[in-house]
């Protein structure tokens, strides 16, 4: 083999090593930093995630901020510092905003659909942290945290998501909501617990409950 033609496939060999190292650093490292109410300016200094390049602007006079799309790997921390918790990575989700300010965040806190058991484990583990940083049920009767401790409060869960939906809305009284739904996304009507794929959701906002 010529020495030029060795140069060259060294050169071809940096370029794959350096770009994906390029695509790791950015779908592990990219984030999105926001909270109800944080201004739409803040929020783009404080994530990494390419936010202007991804936020539709409306065409009023002058333009507003619409929506910053996500449909690509991002980890997204909800940053009020006494309500603070971190989401697990998410291709999906938008933020909204109203007169310039953040007022909705819809996600899913998964990359894809899961098994039944992934999927209570991954549920037990964002109501665990909610719980922590201070989100409580709203105090309305049948609304509570969804049940996935035990064997048997899992099995319920499972036959009960073949038919429907489960959730719970959470609070910061007076401030914000969280609504935290669990639901069979894939292969529901075969109602086969071990081929049945299930997905989670999470919308914020403000707190629109509270007396």
């Amino acid at each position: 083999m010529g020495f030029s033609r060795r140069i060259l496939i060294a050169a071809i060999g940096i370029v794959v090593v350096l770009a994906a190292a390029a695509f790791l650093f950015m779908s592990s490292s990219s984030k999105i930093s926001a909270h109800v109410g944080k201004p739409y300016a803040e929020v783009v200094k404080d994530s990494t995630f390419p936010i202007e390049r991804k936020t539709a602007v409306y065409p009023s006079e002058p333009p507003e901020v619409d929506s910053t799309w996500i449909s690509s790997p991002v980890v997204i921390t909800f940053d009020d510092p006494d309500h603070v918790f971190t989401l697990q990575k998410t291709i999906y989700g938008a933020v909204s905003y109203s007169k310039e300010k953040v007022d909705g965040i819809t996600t899913s806190p998964m990359v894809d659909t899961l098994p039944f058991n992934q999927t209570a484990a991954l549920l037990g583990e964002l109501q665990a942290m909610f719980k922590k940083s201070g989100w409580t049920p709203e105090p309305a009767e049948g609304n509570d945290w969804i049940k996935v401790s035990s064997e048997e409060e899992k099995r319920q869960l499972q036959h009960k998501l073949f038919d429907q939906t489960d959730g719970v809305i959470l609070l910061v009284p007076h401030k914000y909501s969280l609504l935290l739904h669990i639901k069979c996304y894939s292969r529901c009507d075969e109602r086969n617990p071990e081929t049945a794929k299930y997905l989670i959701d999470i919308g914020l906002g403000k707190d629109h409950f509270s007396d």
